[in-house]
Formats: structure tokens, C-alpha cells, sequence
């Protein structure tokens, strides 16, 4: 066996606790979601619930993605200290996180595209 054709280990990223623990959390993000819209309706007070989860996801995802650029850059004058196999693992980690940020936008100009009372303005400051 030629282990230089073998990829370097770096349970820290790529073990199984790091992606069971990022997919549980995304898991659970999309469950909350189905029992909030089981009434068909988004409440003020759910879409609360669901930015604040979706601002958790985000600060993850930013975390990862921040320490994945500043190993990709190497440290000092060393090479890079992450391989691409596991950078691409933490981009892929990263899209799931940001996935959760996407669907409070969504649920959030629906809201309120749909207020009865009182229509919003298409301007940025109106939203």
C-alpha cells in the first residue's frame, strides 16, 4: 500500500462526530420549520423562533469557514495546513448552514407580502 496517495487525517473536520453533530443540528432546524408551518401560517412570533435558530446556524457556518480561510493561507511561512479534501468537506458543512439563513428570508418576505392590513412599499427601507 503507497501511502502517499492516502489522504491526511484530520478527525477535527472530518470525523464523524463534526458531521453528525452539523447534520443533527440542520436536522432539527428543518423539524422545528414543519412543526412552526404545520398550521399553514407563519406567525410573528415563528418567524422570531426561526431567525433566531437560522442566526445560530450562520455563526457556525461563519466559524468554520473562517478558520477553514485562515488554514488554507497557511500559518506563518508554512504551506497550507488544510488539505482540499477536508476544505472541501467545511464548504459543503457551510452551504447546510447557510441553507437554514435562505429559508427565514424566504418565509420572512412572505410574511410580509401577505399582511392584510397594510401593504409594504417596494423600497429597502420599507422592509
Amino acid at each position: 500500500m503507497n501511502l502517499d496517495k492516502c489522504l491526511p487525517v484530520d478527525p477535527d473536520i472530518s470525523g464523524i462526530g463534526v458531521r453528525g453533530a452539523i447534520y443533527a443540528q440542520n436536522f432539527l432546524f428543518f423539524l422545528s420549520l414543519v412543526v412552526y408551518l404545520w398550521d399553514k401560517r407563519v406567525t410573528p412570533g415563528e418567524l422570531a423562533g426561526i431567525r433566531e435558530q437560522s442566526i445560530g446556524n450562520l455563526a457556525v457556518a461563519f466559524s468554520i469557514l473562517i478558520t477553514t480561510i485562515i488554514l488554507a493561507k497557511g500559518l506563518g511561512s508554512q504551506g497550507p495546513a488544510i488539505s482540499s479534501f477536508h476544505a472541501a468537506i467545511v464548504l459543503d458543512l457551510s452551504w447546510m448552514n447557510n441553507t437554514s439563513t435562505w429559508i427565514w428570508f424566504i418565509l420572512f418576505a412572505h410574511q410580509r407580502s401577505t399582511i392584510k392590513s397594510r401593504c409594504t412599499d417596494p423600497t429597502w427601507s420599507a422592509w
